[in-house]
């Protein structure tokens, strides 16, 4: 390729827009023009972590490479914002140590980090195994692949497996607090947040105890964007704590946690194991659009585990789940969702999960809403095909707010739409059904109460 066709290329790629008669226009000095041109090197925008002397042979233990690199591309930033990413060519490469990929500041508020993205060769060409043999540990900072203090926003992950070879693993933990006062949980950090994550691509494999924690103090209200697309489980994986657990150190009357917003889940196929999937403590507002979940054997298992807290807001009690087919096994110990709100919405739209239940006689309770003081969440399922059968269980208490609604559902194994906890209902209340509708259903009659 010519010099004139190499700086011609340079330029469109650095967006400069073309003038009429096909002429490139560039908007700025002679001086600026030139360095654009210039700027060829991938060294200037790429951290190869091979470079550092990563060696990516599956044996060789590349975390202090792998940390130059990162540290690499987190020098030079202007006002935050890094110029390089870090990239991972095809290879093995093995982690043994914590904080490789991310470690918490030491100038608080200051040594935040915006824009750095983690690039790998695709799933399974780009493989990153964290091998370790600690144990356990209670601090949510320990066992950590990436700690990440009032660190890191608008964070890209993309083309890339992960393995864990210990129980006791994590992937990340994101802490976020706006504001320090006599009573804060980490001062020493600063304050700032974690913010917007995407997670494209991904795969996380084997056993651990958490792959995502994300958590604050009392005032944290901005630990929100959390983006997973075209990711995946392997049929191993299996989670201590939970794959994503939204308020790990959940401090009690710390309402603001509940501003940990806006999740989003996007085509994809997430096997589990055994323990639990998406935990979310403080609450969130989740939004979920196709894919296969599938669990393995018969351990328990829950994919949407939603406790009930006294000081929750309605604003952070949403689930939207469109297109999913769930694929619980025959087991009483699987759940698709298990809820404890008593508060918020939770809709599942054109949603199977009868796959490997269909031939099974034997009942299971695949949804779970426990609520409080009498209140369940609006709880909706349109067009969607349901197997075994769903308790309402809210201590003995009669329902006062909140409902179930069926439309245009069809119930596997049942024809009974509405019974108490002993009967063979497709719809089962620990006490008197209350707050509940079935309009246009496949094998059962309308219904309300």
């Amino acid at each position: 390729m010519s010099e004139t066709h190499q700086r011609t290329f340079t330029r469109r790629a650095f967006g400069l827009g073309a003038a009429g008669g096909g002429t490139l226009a560039f908007m700025g000095t002679p001086a600026q023009a030139q360095e654009a041109a210039d700027n060829t090197d991938p060294a200037e925008y790429i951290a190869d972590v091979k470079a550092f002397g990563a060696v990516g042979d599956g044996v060789t233990d590349d975390s202090d490479a792998i940390r130059a690199a990162v540290a690499s591309a987190l020098t030079g930033r202007r006002s935050g914002i890094v110029r390089k990413e870090v990239f991972f060519p095809p290879g093995d490469y093995r982690i043994t140590k914590a904080d490789t990929l991310m470690w918490s500041p030491t100038t608080g508020q200051a040594d935040q980090v915006f824009g750095l993205r983690f690039r790998g060769s695709g799933p399974r060409v780009t493989n990153i195994k964290f091998d370790t043999s600690w144990g356990a540990n209670a601090d949510p900072r320990r066992n950590n692949l990436i700690t990440a203090a009032v660190r890191l926003r608008y964070t890209y992950f993309e083309g890339m497996s992960f393995t864990s070879t210990n129980a006791a693993n994590n992937f990340a933990y994101y802490w976020s607090v706006d504001a320090l006062d006599g009573d804060s949980i980490y001062p020493e950090y600063g304050n700032g947040q974690n913010q917007y994550f995407v997670y494209r691509d991904i795969e996380w494999k084997g056993s651990w105890n958490r792959v995502i924690g994300i958590d604050g103090d009392k005032e944290a209200n901005n630990n929100s964007e959390h983006h997973f697309i075209m990711c995946s489980t392997d049929t191993v994986s299996r989670y201590t704590d939970a794959f994503l657990n939204c308020g790990v150190t959940n401090p009690a009357g710390h309402k603001q946690q509940d501003q940990f917003l806006n999740f989003y889940v996007e085509s994809c196929n997430f096997a589990l194991a055994g323990g639990d999937f998406f935990k979310f403590n403080r609450g969130g507002s989740i939004n979920v659009y196709g894919g296969s979940w599938s669990m393995v054997g018969t351990d328990a298992a829950r994919y949407f585990v939603l406790p009930y807290t006294a000081d929750g807001d309605t604003t952070a009690a949403r689930l939207n789940v469109n297109g999913v087919r769930f694929e619980p096994k025959k087991s009483p110990d699987q759940k698709v969702i298990d809820c404890g709100w008593n508060r918020g919405t939770v809709t599942f739209t054109s949603c199977s999960d009868i796959a490997a239940i269909q031939d099974q006689a034997a009942f299971y309770n695949t949804h779970r809403y426990s609520g409080q003081a009498g209140r369940i969440p609006i709880v909706r399922y349109q067009d969607c095909v349901l197997g075994g059968y769903h308790l309402v269980d809210t201590a003995g208490t009669s329902i006062e707010n909140g409902k179930m609604i069926y439309e245009g559902s069809r119930f596997h194994h049942s024809s009974t739409a509405v019974g108490t906890a002993g009967s063979t209902a497709f719809l089962r209340y620990a006490s008197a059904p209350a707050k509940y509708a079935f309009r246009d259903s496949w094998n059962v009659a309308d219904a309300s109460g």
